[in-house]
Parts: structure tokens; sequence; C-alpha cells
């Protein structure tokens, strides 16, 4: 039986009749539903400590309605202007692309599931040759590692880029060349309903799946055709044009917000703090000093007279407004001289600082060290784990690029360098899927005490629990080019050299 039944009198135990007075039932009702809020979900819960909390249930789309242009502003002035901004990207940049770039590998297969060795070299080395400056890129500045950067910089710094594909008989080499668009140029307060059924959300027209169908790129000038919207021209650019590259936190969500929108605000404030506190500091050096008059009967200060103006021995000396190094002076009679030397910033800066930073680091999914540099509290277990929290999420974020961005493009290039790469063209374009092959491998990371990882890897391999491959893999190579290196090796005569195996323990001695 529910506690509303008791409380409205059906067969009650407490022999309370259903035919209760009303305000009998009334007193109950209000008490049990007290006492079951004590057991409901608190957050949902309004009081006086969290009046001012929202209880607006808004998708992530109604958020980047009203925020998203705010948000992206100071996201750039975030990376612009403030240092840790600056070096959040550089960590971005670092370990998700990494100095390489993304390394590609093809690995075609024959029908029986054999490699095709010669074929994959052949697609590797057109590709290579796609992505030399000057063929990768329509302003023929950039190469294809470059172009990742600067994707991938845009994405975290914007929360969203997007890669046009150009094609043309001029576009390079093969013909097809990316063109990267700010996500700036989409506009936010393009939404609309057309005849066909279609709606424009944020500038990105969606049919009835909520499938992207075309972008309306706002422009000011050019031969593209155009439309016409509160004074403003766009281009329509249809969807398999364009790679609209963004994280998505939520379904159906149309378009990306900036990674470090979580600790905008923080950082923001904590901006301002280290500002004043350096003002004052600096203001501290210069040892400002004031004078205070203590005789009622002294007279009114004066500024001391300009260089030509001084008529007197008296004219000398009697009010200072700047100290030089060095320099002396007498105090006026009737004043006595303060000084103010603001205590700041005080022993409680740096922890204040430290704390802020800490909670930045976990806003922006780093970790603290590898924000702030500082590494004067961390242990070797710390460290360790706290970089491996970091280099996961750099996996997380490496597997959305490969797959929103790096395979579909392998794909869109492909078939046009089977018409147009001079060593492709032999190659049957029937077999388009056994040459779509690619296999991106994100960069990977030294550890701070390799010879425990090696010890760990060759225990592992004798145990059977892990392969050669698996682990050159995790370091970032490629098993099949290793062993032909190592394979070269052997044919010049060069040996491996085994590690020593440890010496087996003395026994325990007996008495």
């Amino acid at each position: 039986m529910g506690w509303l039944d008791k409380l409205l009198g059906r067969a009650d135990a407490s022999g309370l009749p259903a035919a209760a007075a009303p305000a009998v039932l009334e007193k109950r009702i209000s008490r049990g539903v007290r006492q079951t809020g004590r057991r409901s979900l608190q957050a949902g819960m309004t009081d006086r400590l969290t009046a001012s909390w929202t209880v607006v249930d808004q998708t992530v789309n109604m958020s980047l309605l009203k925020t998203l242009r705010a948000a992206r502003a100071r996201s750039r002035d975030f990376v612009l202007n403030n240092e840790y901004g600056r070096k959040f990207i550089a960590l971005v940049r670092a370990n998700i692309v990494g100095s390489a770039g993304v390394v590609l590998k093809v690995d075609c297969r024959r029908d029986d599931g054999t490699p095709d060795k010669p074929d994959s070299d052949k697609v590797l080395r057109a590709f290579t040759r796609w992505a030399k400056r000057g063929q990768c890129d329509v302003t023929g500045k950039l190469s294809w590692v470059a172009l990742q950067k600067l994707i991938i910089t845009m994405a975290a710094r914007d929360g969203e880029v997007l890669v046009r594909k150009i094609e043309g008989r001029d576009r390079g080499i093969h013909r097809f060349q990316l063109q990267i668009i700010p996500g700036h140029v989409l506009p936010e307060d393009l939404n609309r309903t057309l005849s066909n059924g279609n709606r424009i959300r944020m500038g990105v027209e969606l049919d009835g799946d909520n499938r992207p169908v075309a972008y309306w790129i706002r422009i000011e000038s050019g031969n593209a055709d155009m439309y016409g919207a509160n004074g403003q021209r766009f281009a329509r650019i249809p969807a398999n044009e364009i790679y609209h590259l963004f994280v998505p936190e939520d379904a159906g969500q149309w378009r990306g917000y900036p990674w470090a929108a979580t600790s905008l605000r923080g950082a923001r404030h904590l901006d301002q703090f280290e500002e004043a506190a350096l003002i004052a500091a600096n203001v501290g050096a210069a040892k400002a000093v004031f004078y205070q008059q203590n005789d009622p009967d002294a007279g009114p200060l004066t500024a001391p007279p300009s260089e030509g103006e001084i008529d007197s021995a008296e004219d000398i000396g009697e009010f200072v407004e700047s100290v030089e190094p060095g320099m002396s002076s007498v105090i006026p009679m009737g004043y006595e001289l303060k000084e103010y030397n603001p205590a700041y910033p005080n022993e409680v800066f740096e922890p204040f600082v430290k704390a802020v930073l800490r909670k930045q680091a976990t806003g922006l999914l780093t970790s603290y060290h590898s924000l702030s540099g500082d590494l004067t509290q961390v242990s070797f277990s710390s460290i360790r784990q706290g970089t491996l929290d970091d280099r996961e999420q750099w996996k997380i974020l490496q597997g959305w690029l490969i797959e929103d961005f790096l395979e579909p493009l392998f794909a869109d290039w492909l078939a046009r360098a089977l018409m147009f790469d001079s060593e492709l063209r032999t190659l049957p374009a029937a077999k388009f899927d056994k040459f779509n092959a690619p296999v991106f491998q994100g960069r990977r990371w030294d550890w701070v005490d390799p010879k425990s990882d090696i010890a760990a890897n060759q225990g592992a391999v004798e145990l059977g629990v892990k392969s050669r491959a698996q682990i050159i893999r995790e370091n970032g190579g490629d098993p099949e080019q290793v062993w032909a290196e190592l394979d070269a090796e052997k044919a010049r005569g060069f040996t491996i050299t085994k590690a020593p195996a440890a010496a087996p323990a003395a026994p325990p001695e007996t008495e």
C-alpha cells in the first residue's frame, strides 16, 4: 500500500476513517511530501542555497544559440593573451598531431587475405607526393603535417573547423586540394525553415533525419551563388564538399563549442587576480611615501618650484614628489613622513593560484603539472598516473580526428589519385576497396623510466600476453618497417645484443 493511500485513510492501520476532516488529510499529505522529499534527487530540490541555480532543462543546441559567439571570442582571447591558454593549445598540437603528424600506413590485401606490399607501397608513395607543401592545400603554403596542426588548433580554440574539398584541373597533381574555413563564417543567427522542408540551424541546413545537407557560408565577395538575408550574403555549399569537424557532446548537436569553454570564466578571474597582485607588488617595490601634518600650525605644503623659479635657499627641499636612488632631503617642519608599503602578494598567493590552476586543468581535461609546468610537489607515482590519464585523453581525441577526418579524406583523395596519379593509373579502379586500406597511427610517447618499461614488455612477451608487433605499435612504430630494418641490419652483419638475464637470488642462509 502506497504512502498516499495511507495518508488518505484507505484501510489505514492508524484508524483514520476515509471521511476524515479535510484539514487533517491536508496536514498529513503535506508532511508526507516533506518526508519523501528528503529521499528525492537532491540536485532537483530548490531551497535558499540553490535558488540561483538554473532549473531550465535546455539542450546543448539551445546553449549554443545563446552563447556560442561570445564563448568563441573569449576562447580566442584566452589562447592569444593568456599564458595557460597558449600552453593548452601547445599541448593539443603536440599530443594529438605531434611533430610528424598522424602517420599513415597502407595495408592492401590480396583476395586470399595476404598482404600486397607492392600495391601498398604505390598508394603510400602517391599520398606522400600529394602531402607535400603546395599540393594538398589551396593556399600552397601548408604541407600535410602543417595542415593537420592548423586544423586541430582551430578545432580546439573555436570548437569546430570546416575543411572544404576543392577539385579542378588547377588543383595540384591529383586535382584535389583542401581549404580550411573557420567556424565563425557559419552564421549563428541564420535559422529558418525552407520550402522543401529542410531546416537551417545556425547556418547548417538539415533534412528530416537531422542529417547535414548543406552549409551556408557567410561571404563578402566572390562568384559563388549568393543568397541574401538581413543584409548578409551566403554561399550554399553542399555537405558532401565539407568536413565539419567538432567533438559532439550530445545527440543531434549542430555546432561545436570551444574545448576550453568550461574553464574560460575561471581563467579570466585568475588572470585579473594575478594582474592586480602584480600591480600591488610593483607599487610595494616603489616604496611610495606621503606627508602627514602633525602640527596644526604648520603651513600648507606647496609643490617644489621649478628650476627656473628658485630665488633663494628657502625654496629648496620643501616638498619631495619623487625619490631617486641615493637621494636625500629634509622633511618640512610640522610634517612627518608616512610610508605606503602594501604587503602583497603575501604567503597565500602561491597556494591560491595553484588551487585555481588545478581546477582549470581539470576543466581542460589535462593534468596540473602539464598545464603549469610545476613539478615541485609531484612524486614518481603521481606524475605517472597523471600522465597516463592525459595520454588516454589524447588517444581519444586522436581516434576522433582519424575517424571523422583522416579516413574519409583518404577515400576522397584516393578516388582522384587513381585517375590522375602517374603511378596509380596502372591500378584497376574497380578494386577501390582493396586500395582504400589506410591505417593511421597517432603519435606515442616515451616514458621517464624506459628501462622499466622495456623490462615489463620483455616479461609480457615471455608470458605470451603481448606480441612484439603490439609493443611496436604502442610505441608509434610500424612492425613491418621495424622488422625490415632489423633484417637489413642483420644482412650488414649487425647482431642484436640481448640484455643479460638477471642472476638467480641466493638461497637464504640456514642456522
